[in-house]
């Protein structure tokens, strides 16, 4: 068996530090000051009037590729019809971005158009520093886009954003551990009863059954599929309801796992990377990541001669999950004739044709549910039908929070969940309660 290091499983990966992040870092966008001008570029005119825009971008690896490729076909195509020349340049991760946008708008050198993870519309909306663009974006492409996508593309009922790299978290489990445990292997662990009898059988092979670390992400996808809501039905979050009786038995359910069921938690700020590499070395069996790290575990699946299926994130009393990864919006002093062309080169990427790309070149979701007859996703699926199994979960999706203190106060929960996976069972209520003692404040206050 190939033995993976944490760095080996970060080079390969996708995404780098993964397809969502909750480090905001805008708790400072309420407070910068309204756009006074037009975007004063100088590179905002090219030779024969042409109108150059810049385009900015996080990830490396398939992401970068994906992005360079859909912008250089821009301008091949319809920027060179109509005289528009993009730019891209790459920022880093999200919370790189956003404070570089932050930054650069201060400067009045921000870019024309940027990818925004999607926690982050309401907060750089309200800070003014992107736009509406409600009038660029024809209402039968809104309509194609899957409802649950769009609900972080909108703040006050204005559209702000359009779908592009997005995602959902999934369950990830090794069927050929399944295999070895008696277990189905091509039947996923759909209930959280499913999860416990799976993690007991995997025990009789010495390997961990369900691996998790406190993840923001999937503590509330598992919450939602209990019928709870960590921080309220409202996504803009203000306030917390991880201390009621949804989160606290889903936290019930990971201790008793932990101490009695095989689960095995990685605590820590390492957390994250021991999951992962453990899950690459065949010492879990089944574990919760996003759609678009699906590439990733395949092509580490084949190198380590092992298979792994995909199944929806398992329910106690209903199938929902939270959406992730980034949109495309537009900055708030462009207008005229650039603002016009910034809307065609939105428009070219989120297209029909540009998603299909996208989603087969990255991984990431088919964001258009026209797009399910396409050709082109018929044979990818049938080739690798892992990737239907997030598609079909699409219909149980909704947005995330966008409260400006989110970040801060998922701090606070999944240190306390933190708390609880080393601490005893009948603290579990109180950790929690203090845990929202703390957050709710920052949330009331954003």
């Amino acid at each position: 068996m190939k033995l993976f290091t944490r760095r080996q499983f970060l080079r390969n990966s996708l995404l780098g530090a993964g397809a969502v992040t909750a480090g905001l870092g805008l708790a400072a966008c309420g407070d910068t000051a309204a756009p006074a001008a037009a975007n004063n570029s100088k590179a905002s005119t090219g030779e024969n009037g042409t109108i150059e825009l810049k385009y900015w971008y996080c990830w490396t690896d398939k992401i970068k590729e994906n992005n360079e490729e859909r912008v250089q076909e821009f301008n091949d195509s319809i920027g060179k019809d109509k005289g528009i020349h993009v730019t891209a340049e790459y920022q880093g991760s999200y919370d790189d971005l956003n404070s570089k946008l932050k930054t650069a708008f201060t400067a009045n050198e921000e870019p024309d158009v940027s990818v925004m993870v999607i926690n982050s519309t309401q907060a750089f909306a309200d800070g003014g520093m992107i736009q509406k663009i409600d009038d660029l974006i024809d209402s039968s492409d809104i309509s194609d886009f899957w409802p649950g996508l769009m609900e972080n593309c909108k703040v006050n009922g204005d559209l702000y954003g359009v779908p592009y790299l997005r995602s959902t978290p999934v369950l990830y489990y090794n069927k050929t551990l399944f295999k070895k445990a008696g277990l189905d292997p091509e039947t996923a662990p759909d209930t959280w009863d499913d999860m416990v009898k799976a993690s007991d059988a995997l025990k009789s092979v010495g390997v961990g059954g369900y691996g998790f670390y406190s993840y923001i992400w999937v503590l509330t996808a598992l919450d939602y599929c209990n019928g709870g809501s960590p921080f309220g039905d409202d996504l803009s979050a203000k306030s917390c309801t991880f201390n009621e009786k949804p989160a606290v038995e889903m936290a019930q359910w990971l201790k008793d796992g932990t101490d009695n069921h095989n689960f095995a938690f990685s605590g820590g700020s390492n957390g994250s990377d021991t999951l992962k590499t453990n899950a690459a070395n065949q010492k879990v069996a089944m574990w919760a990541s996003s759609t678009a790290d699906l590439t990733n575990y395949l092509d580490l699946a084949s190198q380590g001669g092992y298979e792994i299926g995909v199944g929806f994130i398992p329910k106690k009393t209903q199938n929902k999950v939270p959406t992730g990864g980034c949109n495309l919006v537009m900055t708030s002093r462009l207008e005229g004739d650039r603002r016009n062309a910034a809307g065609e080169f939105i428009n070219f990427m989120t297209s029909k044709d540009a998603a299909v790309k996208n989603h087969l070149k990255t991984g990431y979701l088919l964001t258009r549910q026209s797009d399910k007859d396409d050709d082109r996703i018929k044979e990818a699926y049938a080739k690798t039908p892992e990737y239907q199994v997030a598609f079909n979960q699409l219909q149980y999706a909704i947005g995330d929070y966008m409260n400006a203190g989110y970040a801060e106060a998922s701090k606070d929960y999944t240190d306390a969940i933190e708390k609880i996976m080393g601490g005893s069972a009948d603290q579990i209520q109180s950790i929690l309660d203090d845990a929202k003692s703390k957050a709710d404040p920052v949330l009331a206050n954003n």
